[in-house]
């Protein structure tokens, strides 16, 4: 697997392509008779994308075969880090379950041998700055005064999701899940690490949960890993709290994290001019579309704060023929 550009999408497919670890989040997420369906010894992953390539600066994705009550099918893993909930998403998904239903009829002789076409079953991840306020129906999308007229409801689409908010999921919560550190310390950073107060007042919490990690095989590694997704996505002042947080923890532990830690900061101050550019572009492109499109809301200044590089160069390149604030950030 290629590694993304994208921090957000880079720690989600590292983890979640590992099965072991898909499977113990599809435990946990899952409603519980759908759960006890799951033969989870035959969770594959399968290749390929569904997103739109647009998209791909704020949704990942990953797809597994498995089989549900005896039977054949997909569970659709769609990984949402924008920093507001999309109000389309159901739609969205509806596209990306035709896709894949769409390939999977390309790879039989005919149409016939395709049927019973296979349940896909779609799981939407989301770690926005606020909790999931959108739809989670297909059908709430439609005028409900129609829809409720005789005869029409019916004949509406429909299609639901299963749906992770990390963002209103307490420490507790996520430990209660007995997911396996790797996958518990990935959620937890893709929880936290974005907002300056969550990972401030949460670090100390689990530090000792960072030192249980580096103590297991390949334990480094994936520490490694964690730390240069927060060094990514979060500010100068997450180095300062993991140092506090770690002179708490047990000498055994405080050496070894610690070494990796200053290998961490000295990386992150090699990055700063990069950094420093890069906040440049988005308070030019912030002026830009100020001027454009007039005072920008709340949510707009967030996603602005939180986008990447590319995701800056590309809406730059995009304002210059956007007729709408829409069609720049989408």
């Amino acid at each position: 697997m290629t590694e993304s550009k994208q921090p957000h999408d880079a720690l989600f497919k590292q983890t979640f392509s590992q099965v072991a670890h898909a499977a113990a989040e599809l435990r946990a997420v899952l409603p519980p008779a759908l759960s006890a369906l799951v033969d989870f010894s035959t969770l594959e992953l399968a290749p390929g994308s569904y997103v739109d390539e647009a998209l791909l600066g704020s949704q990942s994705d990953l797809l597994f075969s498995a089989q549900v009550a005896g039977k054949p099918a997909l569970l659709y893993v769609l990984f949402e880090h924008q920093s507001q909930p999309h109000k389309l998403m159901p739609l969205r998904l509806l596209g990306y379950v035709l896709r894949i239903l769409e390939q999977h009829l390309a790879s039989l002789p005919n149409d016939s041998a395709a049927l019973p076409l296979p349940v896909v079953i779609p799981v939407v991840l989301h770690h926005g700055e606020s909790g999931w306020s959108a739809a989670r129906r297909l059908e709430d999308l439609f005028d409900q005064e129609l829809v409720a007229q005789a005869g029409l409801g019916e004949l509406i689409p429909r299609l639901s999701f299963v749906l992770d908010d990390l963002t209103e999921l307490s420490d507790e919560a996520l430990e209660a899940r007995q997911l396996g550190l790797e996958p518990l310390l990935a959620l937890w950073a893709l929880r936290d690490a974005r907002s300056r107060n969550r990972l401030e007042q949460a670090i100390g919490h689990w530090v000792p949960v960072l030192a249980r990690l580096f103590d297991t095989p390949n334990g480094q590694e994936a520490l490694w890993t964690l730390f240069r997704y927060i060094l990514a996505v979060a500010d100068e002042t997450a180095a300062q709290a993991l140092n506090n947080a770690l002179q708490t923890t047990k000498p055994e532990a405080k050496d070894a994290l610690m070494t990796l830690a200053e290998k961490w900061i000295a990386e992150g101050e090699a990055r700063g001019e990069a950094r420093g550019e890069a906040r440049g572009k988005a308070e030019t492109l912030r002026k830009q579309l100020t001027l454009k499109f007039g005072e920008l809301s709340a949510a707009t200044l967030s996603r602005l704060a939180t986008a990447s590089e590319a995701e800056i160069d590309r809406f730059i390149e995009r304002i210059l023929t956007a007729s709408t604030l829409d069609e720049v950030l989408v």
